[in-house]
C-alpha cells in the first residue's frame, strides 16, 4: 500500500468513470429506473476504487523523470525532475476522495429518490462536479490545476441553476461571471511561474525556487503570489468574496450543497498547499493568508447569526468554517497544517449531516424558513436528534469530531505565539453554537403552528414516510463518523500528519 506506483491504474478511473456516467445518464434523460441503476452503480464503483487503490503517480504524457546526473527513470521513489503532467494519489488524496465518494453515493441515492423525472442532466452535472474535485486534489501540475478550477467553477453554476427557481439562476449567473477571475488569476500565476522557473510541474517549480537564488525576482514572485491568492479566494469563497459562495450554497438543493461544499474544501486545501509550498518563505505571505482566513471566519459566523432560514444559516456557516480550514494551512507548521486538513475532513462530514437535516425539513413544511416551519421534533424525533448531534459536532462540542480539529488549531495557534487567533477560534465555535440552536429551536422545538404538510413541487411524495429512508441511513452513517473521529481522531490524523510533514520538510513531494 505504501509503495509508490507509476502510471497508477486507479487515477484515470476517478476522471473517466464520472465522465462516462454523465454521458450515459444524460442520454437516458427521462428513464428514471435506468438512471438510478447507472448512477448508483457508478458511485459505488468510485467508492470501491478509493478504498482498494494503492498509492502512486500517473504521468499522462508518459514522460519519465530526468535524473540530475543525466539519464531517465520511471521510478517514483528516485529523485528526478518530473517534466510531465502529473497526478498523485496518497494518504491525503485517499481520505478526501473516499469521503467524497461516500457522499456521492448518498447524494445520488437521495436525488434519484426525491426529484421528478427527467433529471438525467442534473445527475450528470453531479458526477462531473465530483470529477473536478478529484482532479483538483490529485493534481501536481499547474496546467491541470487551472483546468480543474475552471471546469469546477462552471459545474458549480450548472448544479445551482438546476434548482430551477429565479434565485438559483441569479446566483449561478453571478458566480459564473465572477469565478472567471479565479481562472484568470490562476492562468497569470501559471504564466509567471513558468516564465521564472521553466517548469509547469509544481514539484519541479518548488525545487527550482529552493535551489536557486531568486531574490532579484521577488517582484515577480509577489505578483504571482497575489494572482494565486485571488484564485484561492474566488474558488473557495473566502472573504471578501464570501457573498457569492454563500449564495451558491443557499440557492442549491441541500443535497447538492453537500458536494458543492466538499468541492470547495478540496479547492481550498489543494490551492492553499500549493501557495504555502511555493511562497511560504516569502515575507508576509503567511500573514496575508492568515488575515484572509480570520476575516472569513468572523464575517461568515456573524452573517449566520442574522439569517432566518436554515439553508442560509448553513450557507454562511460553511463559509465561516472554510476559514478554519485555511487558517490551519496558513499557520504553516506541521500541527497547523494537520489541523487544517483534519478540519476540512470533519467540516465536510458534520456540515453534510446538517444539510441532510435541512433537506428533510422540506418534507414537513413550506421551505426552511423559521417563519413558516415549526414543531418538526414532534413529527420526527429522530430527525431532531440528528440535527442536534450535527450542531454539537459543528460547534466543537466533545466527543464529536469538530472538537478534535478545533483543539489542534488552537494548540497550533498557541505554539506559534498567536493567542489572539486561538481566541477567534473559540469565538467562532461559540457563535456557531448560538446560530445553529437559534434556528433549531425555531424549526424543531417551537410549538407547531397550524400549517399543512406540503411537498415542494420538485420533491416526490414518499410511499410510507415523507422522508426517504436513505436519508436517515446517510444521517446514521455520517453521525457515526463524527463520533468515531471524535473518540479516535488518530484514524485520520496519523495519515494527515504525514502529509503535513511532507509540506513542511520536503515540500517538493506531492
Amino acid at each position: 500500500m505504501n509503495e509508490p506506483i507509476t502510471n497508477l491504474w486507479s487515477i484515470p478511473l476517478f476522471i473517466v468513470v464520472p465522465i462516462i456516467t454523465a454521458i450515459v445518464v444524460n442520454l437516458l434523460y427521462n428513464k428514471s429506473k435506468a438512471i438510478k441503476v447507472v448512477s448508483f452503480a457508478s458511485s459505488l464503483l468510485l467508492l470501491a476504487i478509493a478504498i482498494i487503490s494503492p498509492f502512486g503517480f500517473q504521468w499522462f504524457t508518459g514522460q519519465p523523470g530526468v535524473l540530475p546526473g543525466g539519464g531517465y527513470t520511471f521510478r517514483a521513489d528516485v529523485f528526478a525532475w518530473r517534466l510531465s503532467l502529473e497526478y498523485y494519489f496518497g494518504y491525503l488524496q485517499q481520505i478526501m476522495i473516499f469521503l467524497m465518494s461516500l457522499l456521492l453515493v448518498f447524494v445520488v441515492s437521495i436525488a434519484t429518490k426525491s426529484l421528478k423525472k427527467n433529471y438525467g442532466t442534473y445527475i450528470g452535472l453531479i458526477f462531473l462536479l465530483y470529477m473536478s474535485a478529484a482532479i483538483i486534489i490529485m493534481v501536481n501540475d499547474f496546467y491541470h490545476l487551472w483546468i480543474g478550477v475552471e471546469v469546477g467553477s462552471l459545474l458549480v453554476a450548472g448544479v445551482v441553476a438546476a434548482s430551477g427557481d429565479a434565485i438559483s439562476q441569479k446566483a449561478a449567473l453571478k458566480y459564473t461571471f465572477f469565478s472567471a477571475l479565479s481562472g484568470a488569476g490562476m492562468a497569470i500565476a501559471l504564466a509567471l511561474i513558468l516564465g521564472l522557473t521553466g517548469y509547469a510541474n509544481i514539484s519541479d517549480a518548488i525545487r527550482f525556487l529552493g535551489s536557486n537564488d531568486v531574490s532579484s525576482m521577488y517582484g515577480v514572485l509577489y505578483v504571482s503570489f497575489g494572482f494565486l491568492m485571488l484564485a484561492w479566494i474566488y474558488s473557495g469563497g473566502l472573504a471578501p468574496i464570501h457573498p457569492l459562495k454563500s449564495d451558491v450554497y443557499g440557492s442549491a438543493y441541500p443535497h447538492a450543497t453537500i458536494l458543492l461544499q466538499t468541492q470547495s474544501k478540496l479547492m481550498l486545501v489543494a490551492i492553499g498547499l500549493v501557495i504555502l509550498r511555493l511562497f511560504g518563505t516569502l515575507p508576509f505571505a503567511k500573514e496575508v493568508m492568515l488575515g484572509v482566513s480570520v476575516l472569513t471566519m468572523m464575517i461568515g459566523v456573524v452573517m449566520a447569526l442574522l439569517q432566518t432560514d436554515f439553508r442560509w444559516t448553513l450557507a454562511y456557516l460553511i463559509v465561516s468554517h472554510s476559514g478554519l480550514v485555511t487558517l490551519g494551512i496558513s499557520l504553516g507548521s506541521v500541527l497547523g497544517i494537520a489541523g487544517g486538513l483534519f478540519q476540512a475532513v470533519n467540516d465536510v462530514i458534520y456540515m453534510s449531516v446538517l444539510l441532510l437535516c435541512c433537506e428533510a425539513v422540506y418534507y414537513y413544511g413550506k421551505g426552511t424558513s423559521i417563519k413558516s416551519v415549526s414543531g418538526i421534533a414532534k413529527k420526527s424525533p429522530w430527525l431532531a436528534l440528528a440535527v442536534v448531534l450535527g450542531a454539537f459536532a459543528a460547534s466543537g462540542v466533545p466527543p464529536f469530531n469538530g472538537f478534535q480539529s478545533e483543539i489542534l488549531l488552537i494548540q497550533a495557534a498557541l505554539s506559534g505565539g498567536m493567542p489572539e487567533i486561538a481566541v477567534v477560534i473559540l469565538m467562532v465555535s461559540v457563535t456557531t453554537f448560538v446560530a445553529l440552536f437559534k434556528t433549531i429551536y425555531s424549526i424543531f422545538l417551537r410549538p407547531e403552528e397550524p400549517l399543512p404538510i406540503v411537498q415542494p413541487d420538485e420533491l416526490a411524495d414518499g410511499k410510507k414516510s415523507p422522508v426517504p429512508k436513505v436519508l436517515f441511513f446517510a444521517l446514521a452513517v455520517l453521525i457515526g463518523m463524527t463520533i468515531v473521529l471524535g473518540v479516535y481522531p488518530q484514524l485520520a490524523l496519523n495519515f494527515l500528519t504525514e502529509a503535513a510533514l511532507k509540506v513542511v520538510y520536503v515540500p517538493w513531494v506531492p
